[in-house]
């Protein structure tokens, strides 16, 4: 009698557990709203630069609230839409060892008027910038429950960016640089008097503003698993990849002569030294990042 009792509770419990009853208790379930925080882990933007010597690392990460709708559910399987809103803050460090340039400059780089040829050797150059974007993710979700507890998801979507912000916050290093005049007999002057010829702390000069393009698009694609926590309310643990299909920053001097214009340090007399974002060299900057994604979820 014992026995019999135990072996209905076990099968009681088995088909409690089956995808069958799982989809059946959550066969109302057709809307979710997802807060979720998608954290960069290690470089997020793939780049190729003009100035070969520069190297870059960026950190981004996307935190937002998704919206879904279950379009299409059988047994344990369902198809969901998503569309969602996030803030998408973005940091890329620069580094520049050494570069050696000149370039012809202009009457308005001279206190007396005169053109000449500025020469510049820059050393241990540092930047840091900071962008953010409004991000709209559009992402199909295939979802399997494993039982009334757990179920695991695949993504796949695009993420439509829009920027809001950006600026050059942090500049560090030298730079050292002298002219050379032509109608003087090639005259050369590196005095600090004239010109603020010498050596330059850079962090201490008028720093230009990162272009950015406007609009960026890139391709999602992740695998998770969410959990259920209690009735309506779950948790998510995702892995997801964003690869860009168009530049972040805009490549503003991708040539190899550097002139008055395109230096990446240059000076006029009205506005002194002025350092230009290194940003503005690259001519490839897409996003290439792998994520962890955190998010809380309450369907109905």
């Amino acid at each position: 009698m014992k026995k019999s009792i135990i072996l209905s509770l076990i099968a009681v419990a088995c088909c409690a557990m089956s995808p069958q009853a799982a989809a059946q208790s959550t066969e109302s379930e057709k809307f979710a709203i997802k807060a979720s925080a998608e954290i960069g882990l290690g470089n997020s933007i793939s780049t190729s630069s003009t100035i070969g010597s520069s190297s870059t690392k960026a950190t981004s990460g996307d935190y937002g609230v998704d919206f879904g709708w279950t379009f299409w559910k059988k047994q344990n399987h369902s198809l969901e839409a998503n569309i969602g809103v996030a803030y998408s803050p973005t940091s890329v460090k620069s580094d520049l060892g050494s570069l050696d340039y000149n370039y012809e400059a202009p009457a308005s780089a001279d206190v007396d008027g005169d053109p000449y040829r500025r020469f510049y050797e820059i050393s241990r150059m540092h930047q840091k910038v900071t962008s953010g974007r409004i991000t709209i993710p559009v992402y199909l979700a295939y979802a399997y429950r494993c039982n009334e507890w757990l179920g695991v998801h695949a993504d796949l979507g695009v993420r439509l960016g829009f920027k809001t912000s950006a600026k050059l916050s942090e500049v560090s290093g030298e730079a050292y640089s002298y002219g050379v005049y032509p109608q003087y007999d090639n005259l050369l002057i590196n005095e600090s008097y004239l010109n603020d010829f010498g050596t330059t702390n850079l962090a201490y000069a008028k720093y230009g503003e990162p272009a950015c393009n406007v609009f960026s698009t890139s391709v999602l694609v992740g695998v998770g698993a969410e959990f259920r926590i209690y009735k309506y309310l779950a948790a998510d643990l995702s892995f997801r990849y964003n690869r860009g299909i168009t530049n972040i920053f805009k490549g503003q001097y991708t040539g190899q002569n550097i002139t008055h214009e395109s230096a990446p340090v240059n000076y006029i007399v009205e506005n002194g030294q002025q350092v230009k974002s290194m940003t503005d060299y690259l001519s490839s900057s897409k996003l290439n990042r792998f994520s962890l994604c955190i998010g809380l979820i309450y369907r109905f």
